[in-house]
């Protein structure tokens, strides 16, 4: 569950080190009994110890969000150089995630279901994965492009509607105009 310790993956049995953030974001040590920095998060992470990172307030589980933070700032001051492969399979993984939750919400009508979509076409060997992102993304820009295609024939009928429904409200006030002016006391028709 979230939130709540969890023994570690390591399998020593013993449970994360629970840091909690409170809304003014200082992060708090729960084992330690004290307020730590990113970079002391850091340094626990790679002394091997289990961490996990919650919302004091929700208690929801910060820990990754955290984690690629600390990346961030490493990067930004390049104290610690994380290879471009790395990153890149992170975000390439991370955009499966993304894609897979889009697939369960309300937009999930438009992405292709993964029983829908044909196998892929045998790639060349070994493209870079720039060029691997750029083929699934115009793949799947494409499809998303067939299926508005395909549910804008239902929406004309609709904007159609309501541009009559306009027009008839605009003669509708005309008329009331006219008949205010035709009924005022004292004018003689």
């Amino acid at each position: 569950m979230e939130g709540k310790p969890e023994a570690s993956a390591a399998g020593e049995g013993r449970p994360k080190r629970i840091i909690k953030r409170y809304s003014n974001r200082k992060l708090y040590d729960t084992k330690d009994s004290r307020y730590v920095t990113l970079l002391q998060i850091a340094e626990i992470v790679r002394t091997g110890e289990e961490v996990q990172i919650i919302d004091n307030n929700s208690k929801d589980d910060l820990t990754d969000v955290t984690l690629a933070q600390i990346i961030y700032e490493e990067q930004k001051s390049n104290t610690k150089n994380v290879p471009l492969q790395t990153l890149r399979g992170l975000i390439q993984e991370r955009t499966e995630k993304v894609l897979s939750d889009l697939r369960e919400g309300p937009i999930g009508r438009l992405i292709p279901s993964k029983e829908k979509v044909a196998p892929p076409a045998p790639a060349p060997p070994k493209p870079g994965i720039v060029e691997q992102a750029k083929g699934t993304f115009e793949e799947w820009q494409h499809k998303i492009d067939e299926r508005v295609r395909a549910i804008l024939p239902s929406v004309l009928p609709w904007q159609q509607l309501e541009n009559e429904v306009k027009q008839l409200r605009a003669r509708i006030d005309d008329l009331e105009k006219k008949l205010k002016t035709q009924d005022k006391p004292g004018k003689l028709s």
